[in-house]
């Protein structure tokens, strides 16, 4: 089936500007997708006249505009995933006093549906339809251990696997180990590998059919925290996830129990 050659560089060219942003000018997105830089040129003005674009008076350079950040939001808010979940997961940002997160994966990152800043003393700001690392997040780990080991395969080389902390995993094989954790346990941790002195843990959403379909993470700053809240912050998770689950119509049952019990190594 033919495509339409502009609207699929169009398309491109808002991608480009999301991945490489936040502002980036005509001669950048030109070089980036191999275009000439009058059409470069042309569609960028022709998706700013539409709000999908936005340029800086002061640089002339582009960034996302309102349409697309408008069109973002409708998704959101049209996703039944959101509306079903919406209560359990300020009901425990509220309780729990944490930072509560709704993600799924898109392609090779993750995209925060929604993002709930709880009552802490420090702000921790993520705001819905930004993306994250899926290596980092404990969020993301949930997403990568519920893809097939074929599709990891494929997947991992696409990680950048870039060092966000002194404690972020920097290649496959050490991030295959940590999956393979878990998958056996049913939950994930992150301890200080996206931000320095935040703490998260990760369960899966499940469906009727028993697949992962998204991930809710919960995150707190660790200073002065006591290390048996932390075990705490995974059973009120878990327990959160569960119920979001049930009303998936899935199953009571194991996290993974639809996956090879063994990752493979890379």
């Amino acid at each position: 089936m033919a495509i339409n050659q502009s609207l699929s560089n169009g398309l491109k060219i808002l991608n480009t500007i999301a991945e490489h942003g936040p502002e980036l000018g005509v001669r950048e997105v030109a070089r980036l997708l191999s275009l000439d830089k009058s059409k470069a040129s042309r569609l960028l003005l022709t998706l700013a006249e539409a709000g999908f674009l936005e340029q800086n008076p002061a640089t002339r350079r582009y960034r996302i505009g309102p349409t697309t950040f408008e069109i973002g939001q409708k998704y959101t808010r049209a996703n039944p995933l959101y509306n079903s979940c919406y209560d359990e997961l300020h009901e425990l940002a509220e309780r729990e006093s944490l930072n509560v997160y709704l993600c799924v994966r898109s392609n090779n990152v993750m995209l925060y549906l929604y993002a709930i800043q709880g009552a802490q003393p420090y702000v921790l700001r993520i705001n819905t339809g930004v993306t994250g690392q899926l290596h980092t997040t404990a969020a993301g780990k949930v997403l990568l251990a519920a893809m097939s080991d074929e599709e990891l395969q494929e997947l991992l080389p696409k990680l950048s696997f870039n060092r966000l902390t002194p404690y972020t995993i920097l290649n496959s094989r050490s991030l295959m180990a940590d999956l393979r954790n878990v998958r056996s346990r049913g939950y994930s941790i992150s301890d200080e590998e996206n931000l320095v002195d935040i703490y998260a843990v990760g369960c899966p959403i499940r469906d009727a059919s028993g697949n992962v379909v998204a991930a809710i993470s919960s995150a707190i700053h660790k200073q002065r925290q006591e290390k048996d809240f932390f075990k705490h912050m995974q059973i009120v998770t878990e327990r959160c996830a569960g119920i979001i689950s049930s009303k998936q119509g899935a199953l009571p049952g194991a996290a993974f129990g639809n996956l090879p019990r063994r990752a493979a190594a890379t």
